[in-house]
């Protein structure tokens, strides 16, 4: 099952973060596997970060809320916002009949409320 996790940073949490920062990769590192996108969130400088995104594969949400739980941003007090979400993935397509399927789907469903 994959879920969204977004985090939002602290204020003036840049200095903790840089100091975070590699034990964060190399924990993210375990997950690559299971890590279907993600990266860091930008202010709209496009280069400070202000928090990160993820799309993770895990079997539950427990497994979910057990990974935020060790994550080491996460446990240095970085995050003042941490939503878990599940999601259904689309895109990156890998059976493109899917998206196809559903778009045809909705265009009956509104020509039928039309």
């Amino acid at each position: 099952m994959a879920f969204a996790i977004i985090c939002i940073d602290r204020p003036d949490t840049k200095a903790i973060r840089a100091k975070t920062r590699l034990a964060h990769m190399e924990y993210i590192d375990g997950f690559r596997k299971k890590i279907v996108m993600g990266g860091a969130l930008l202010d709209d400088d496009g280069e400070t970060r202000n928090g990160m995104v993820l799309a993770i594969d895990l079997p539950d949400r427990k497994s979910v809320e057990q990974f935020m739980a060790a994550e080491p941003y996460n446990k240095a007090g970085i995050f003042e916002t941490v939503m878990i979400r599940k999601a259904h993935k689309i895109f990156p397509e890998t059976d493109p009949s899917i998206f196809d399927d559903m778009l045809k789907a909705e265009r009956k469903r509104a020509a039928a409320v039309a």
